[in-house]
């Protein structure tokens, strides 16, 4: 029997997913590493300790099922996006990798977006923010350009496992795209911003498809792990780009909500679509096809907030259990969930989150109901601003997350969209994402037939017309305190 790994290097940990060919995931291992944040706004890893839980995790899956090193296949990469890797020429990092949350860009982000907006609308098919990877490398060639100097090649992440396995140096479409220096259309960084930004090209990774091979497990790896065949190292890509194709079988009626620490929603994208800055835009993990997204940057985060300064002792459970007595549209509380500011639609870091509507006789059980309300409803307005083609032709949701725990938060979904909700018995993640493209890298086998060989949908949540109704008035208050609270916060 043949058998493959998905892995997802995400911000705190790698996870690492073992399938055997017959259709069942047999095992999974994870290391964990901490974020280094020495000043406001940076957030930074040393991608040493990426090697070193990978590393953990992979001995870990050979000790406890050996028949890997005789019998392993591929291994593929789902990642965290948008972070810096910069290597010297020994293929050493030059610096800690600066991380998709960190903040300090922007400066480098108000002189793109003078400079250079329509440009990147056009090609990039996105507007700069302080997240991508182009704004931190105009902050390193800015403020430490002796890194610069160095700098044989920048990458991403996961970029970073593949070339420590393989000693190649590649990136995938998808990861690529979310530097907003690449080129979508043509699949090629986009040398006229190169040039313009003196970035030379030849720092620039190589570009692969999601499911092209970057090479075998070299020499010194195999003997390091005890693997005694040949084991293909497929790119994989980005870790939403890696959770729609573990998720969404159908393009064009499924879309996909993931709640996690921020919250994400997903479609894949109509031919020939003009992104005008409401939200994200890139290449996906299959080939000529490209994917819209949005996010609540307080997601799970903000129940997360609420329980550890209302109900620390509480488990989730518990306290999401209160919101059950309370009726829709929570007796009129509203909550706004922009703990962090916010990212869709709104790209707004000053935005502010709270409460409104807020009196003395309202109770916890309020307040819990809001909380989950004002989290769907925030991801119900990014959905709105993907575009009317994509809001029209999809008829449910898939959702993975620890929403799936929750089955009256997954009904609350149901309503609030509008639309099926379905929880899938596979809940990987990117991993599962990476572990397809892995799959077909090696054996040419459709994604949607691999899918279904591992997964399947567990439970639908239908909406209910009476109750999507009523939660449509308050989602429209919601929307408008919204706008209201961004334009105060604009000025």
């Amino acid at each position: 029997m043949e058998y493959y790994l998905g892995v997802d290097l995400g911000t705190s940990s790698v996870k690492i997913i073992a399938a055997n060919s017959e259709g069942a995931i047999v095992g999974s291992t994870s290391g964990s590493f901490s974020i280094i944040s020495e000043q406001a706004n940076y957030s930074e890893e040393d991608p040493r300790d990426w090697l070193s839980a990978f590393e953990t995790a992979f001995q870990e899956l050979l000790r406890r099922f050996p028949v890997l090193k005789t019998n392993l296949k591929s291994i593929s990469f789902a990642g965290q996006m948008h972070s810096l890797v910069l290597l010297n020429q020994t293929g050493t990092p030059l610096r800690n990798a600066i991380l998709w949350n960190d903040t300090r860009t922007t400066q480098e982000v108000k002189q793109l977006m003078e400079n250079y907006r329509n440009h990147l609308l056009k090609v990039e098919k996105n507007r700069a923010l302080e997240g991508f990877t182009l704004p931190k490398i105009l902050w390193i060639k800015a403020h430490e350009p002796q890194i610069w100097q160095q700098t044989w090649k920048f990458m991403l992440p996961k970029d970073y496992l593949v070339y420590y396995l393989t000693g190649n140096v590649f990136t995938d479409r998808s990861d690529a795209s979310g530097t907003i220096l690449y080129d979508l259309e043509q699949h090629e960084w986009d040398m006229e911003l190169l040039k313009e930004l003196a970035i030379e090209p030849e720092k620039c990774p190589a570009v692969l498809r999601s499911t092209d091979s970057a090479g075998e497990l070299t020499a010194e790896i195999k003997a390091r792990f005890g693997i005694q065949s040949p084991v293909e190292v497929i790119m994989g890509g980005a870790d939403n780009a890696c959770g729609a194709l573990g998720n969404i079988t159908d393009r064009k009626t499924q879309g996909l909500i993931s709640i996690g620490t921020s919250g994400v929603v997903l479609t894949y994208a109509a031919k020939k679509t003009q992104p005008n800055g409401t939200y994200h835009y890139f290449n996906s993990a299959l080939t000529d096809l490209d994917y819209k997204m949005g996010v609540t940057l307080a997601a799970g985060y903000s129940l997360e907030w609420f329980k550890k300064v209302f109900a620390p002792t509480e488990s989730f459970a518990e306290l999401t259990q209160l919101a059950v007595s309370s009726p829709i549209g929570s007796n009129g509380i509203l909550f706004f969930p922009y703990l962090f500011g916010e990212r869709s639609p709104y790209f707004n870091a000053e935005l502010t989150g709270g409460f409104s509507g807020f009196k003395a006789y309202h109770n916890r059980a309020d307040l819990v109901r809001a909380v989950l309300e004002g989290i769907a409803f925030s991801l119900r307005n990014v959905y709105d601003h993907l575009g009317a083609e994509e809001t029209r032709s999809l008829e449910r949701f898939r959702i993975t997350g620890g929403v799936v725990k929750n089955e009256f938060w997954l009904q609350l979904f149901a309503d609030v969209f509008n639309k099926e909700i379905e929880v899938l018995a596979l809940d990987e993640g990117p991993a599962f994402g990476a572990l397809i493209c892995g799959i077909t890298g090696v054996t040419g086998e459709d994604p949607a037939k691999i899918w279904q060989r591992y997964n399947r949908v567990k439970k639908v949540y239908v909406p209910s017309l009476d109750n999507h109704q009523n939660y449509q008035l308050n989602f429209e208050r919601f929307v408008e305190q919204s706008q209201q609270w961004n334009q105060q916060n604009t000025q």
